[in-house]
Order: structure tokens, then C-alpha cells, then sequence
């Protein structure tokens, strides 16, 4: 085991534990909380010389996407907020933090329910608002409808994983009961991309490995369809394409991108250049809101700097796909192939979701994909 310091390691690890409570309720604390665990974590590493983080799965993949970005940077420049170009070059290295601090699988298991807890309660204020009407589809508190959706329907991937390993009706029980604020969440946000990533989710679980799980899904929407009507035809409205609107802009976004796409160079148009694209900006002063960006996972990484970084962004969630299947297929640790399973549903909630926003350009929701991807590593 590497050498480390027990006091400085403790606090960082209380500190990750604050992180992942406040990571979807306040986007400024959970920042500076990735910030001081960074630099928790670089101060060990370089007063003990680590290197076991060198052989991590992602080591290669996240050193070429910071590399290969910084090179972008340099031949294109970037758009926006320099912060937010500051944020996409050090985030991943929360992946390398995790194992050296929550080196233990109690305190794994104790950092996702408080990730699940404050999923809890920013589902719950978001329900409360749109009883009240408030609101008409549930929001995050620190952001927008697509950063709650896909935040809830990632975590969702996780319970269903704890819900099939199981072992008693009391745990089963527990789980459901936990599950529904997450679940209504996913439903009011009215998010289509989190609707299809959960469907996804329970028919690859349920279909592979514990069918009842199928006849529980049935169970929850007939609970829906009887309670809240209404609620069951604003669901199939989204679904209506005739509807004005219906498409939120991607139609028009989907087509500027394969225009840009065609007509690319090698390192691309520079970081965050999308929303400074001429049309873009034609667009915003008469289209119906404001367009940042590309709403694509696939063509964000591409247009920002061309396809060598779409490739290593790809890379990134074949990695750990495979690392995280076969620590599945291998381990005879049930909680251990549990968590393994949770973090490929989360890959695959977040290949589905890619096709219609960009997860890695929400800062709440990079954070959260690199600690779990980190904490699949202890």
C-alpha cells in the first residue's frame, strides 16, 4: 500500500463526503470541494511519489483528452468563459483522487447514499415546486432540467443495480421505497433522453439478470397512470413531434453540426466554439432561446476539436466499460459486481442520453460521472 498521510487523507475524505451530498444542490461548494481534494490528492502524490495511478484504466485516455485539449487550445483558441475551458482540463483528474482516498468499500458504500441523498432532496424540492405550481417541469436548484434528469436518471442506474443484488424483501423493500422520489423525478423533469435510459436500463437488467424487475417497472407506471392522468399525458405529449416545438431546437441544431462536421479541420473549430458560429448567433437573436451549444455528446467533442477528440472521448467509456465487465463477470464480491453493474448502467444511460445534450458540458455532471468512474477503481 502507498505511503499517505492519515490526517490529510481523513480530512479529504470527509471532504468527499460533503462533495458528494452538495454536488446537485450547490454547483459553487461542489467545485471548490473537487478543487481542495485535487489538491489534497497532488500534494500526497508528489510528497510520496505515487505511481499507482499510473496504471489506472483511464490513465492514458484522460492524460491524451487534457493533452490533446491544451494542443486545441493553443492552434484554436476557445469561446466563452476561459473557467469553463479551466473546468473540462481538470476535472478528470478527480477520477485519480478516489482510490487513494475512499480506499475502503464502507466508505465507497457510505459516498453513493450520500450521492443518492442529495438526489433525494434536490428531486424533492423539485417535486414540491411543481405541486405547487411553481414550476411546470421539475429543475435542478443550481441548474436546469436536463442537469436534474440525467443527474437523477444516473443515480437510478445505481439503485437498480443495489435493487437486483438484493438479498431479502426488507433490503427490496428499502430500495423501492428510495427509488420513488428518484423515479417521479425522472418522470417531471420530462426529460425524453432520461425516459429511454431508464427503459434501457431496467430492460438490459431485467432481460439479463433478474426479470421481476420487468413486472416491478409495469407495477410503478400503472401506479402513475392511476394516480396522475395528467402527468400520463404530458409524458406521451413529449413523445408528440407534431407538437410546435416539440423538437427544442434540434432539428436545427442536429443539421448546423453535420454542416460544420463537413467542412472540419483536424483540430477542429477550437473549445466551446459552437455557440459563436455565425448561424448560431443569427439564430439566437430570433429563435426562441439561447443556444450554447450543440446538444450532442458525439458532436460537441468533434466540432471542438475534431474527430481525434471525439475518438478520445469514445475511448473513455469503452475503457471503462470493458474494465468495469469484467471486474463483473470476475469478482465474487456480490457488492463489488454490484457496483460494477451500477457503473454500467450509468455508461450506458450516458452513451443513450449523449444523443441529445452533453453531459461533459454540464459541470455537475462531470464531476459526478469522474468520481463514480473513480470510486469503480476501489
Amino acid at each position: 500500500m502507498e505511503r499517505i498521510n492519515p490526517y490529510l487523507n481523513n480530512i479529504a475524505y470527509y471532504l468527499v463526503l460533503i462533495f458528494a451530498l452538495v454536488l446537485i444542490l450547490s454547483n459553487a461548494l461542489a467545485t471548490t470541494l473537487a478543487g481542495i481534494i485535487v489538491l489534497i490528492w497532488l500534494a500526497q502524490a508528489l510528497a510520496y511519489r505515487r505511481k499507482a495511478w499510473l496504471k489506472f484504466p483511464l490513465f492514458k485516455p484522460i492524460l491524451t483528452l487534457i493533452g490533446f485539449k491544451m494542443i486545441v487550445l493553443a492552434v484554436m483558441g476557445y469561446a466563452g468563459n476561459f473557467g469553463r475551458v479551466l473546468d473540462q482540463l481538470t476535472m478528470p483528474l478527480i477520477y485519480f483522487t478516489l482510490p487513494a482516498i475512499v480506499v475502503t468499500a464502507e466508505r465507497r458504500r457510505r459516498v453513493i447514499w450520500l450521492i443518492i441523498s442529495g438526489a433525494i432532496l434536490a428531486s424533492g424540492i423539485g417535486i414540491i415546486k411543481y405541486i405547487l405550481g411553481i414550476e411546470p417541469r421539475i429543475t435542478s436548484i443550481v441548474s436546469g432540467i436536463f442537469t436534474l434528469g440525467a443527474f437523477l436518471t444516473i443515480v437510478f442506474g445505481i439503485l437498480l443495480a443495489m435493487f437486483t443484488f438484493a438479498k431479502s424483501f426488507k433490503e427490496h423493500f428499502f430500495l423501492l421505497l428510495v427509488s420513488i422520489p428518484i423515479f417521479v423525478g425522472v418522470i417531471l423533469t420530462y426529460m425524453r433522453s432520461g425516459y429511454l435510459a431508464v427503459v434501457a436500463s431496467v430492460l438490459s437488467v431485467g432481460i439479463f439478470k433478474a426479470r421481476k424487475l420487468l413486472l416491478l417497472a409495469l407495477i410503478m407506471i400503472g401506479g402513475l397512470v392511476i394516480i396522475s392522468p395528467s402527468t400520463t399525458r404530458s409524458v406521451f405529449d413529449r413523445f408528440n413531434f407534431h407538437i410546435e416545438g416539440a423538437l427544442a431546437d434540434r432539428d436545427f441544431l442536429f443539421a448546423e453540426a453535420v454542416k460544420q462536421a463537413q467542412n472540419l479541420g483536424f483540430f477542429g473549430n477550437g473549445i466551446n466554439s459552437f455557440k459563436e458560429l455565425p448561424q448560431i448567433q443569427e439564430y439566437n437573436r430570433v429563435g426562441a432561446k439561447h443556444i450554447t451549444n450543440s446538444h450532442s455528446m458525439y458532436f460537441e467533442p468533434l466540432l471542438d476539436g475534431g474527430p481525434l477528440l471525439l475518438a478520445i472521448t469514445l475511448s473513455i467509456f469503452f475503457i471503462q466499460g470493458r474494465f468495469s465487465w469484467a471486474l463483473y463477470r470476475k469478482s465474487r464480491d456480490p457488492e463489488q459486481k454490484l457496483f460494477q453493474l451500477g457503473i454500467l448502467l450509468v455508461v450506458l444511460n450516458l452513451i443513450i442520453m449523449g444523443f441529445f445534450a452533453d453531459p461533459f458540458k454540464d459541470p455537475i455532471l462531470e464531476m459526478l460521472v469522474w468520481l463514480l468512474f473513480g470510486l469503480s477503481l476501489v
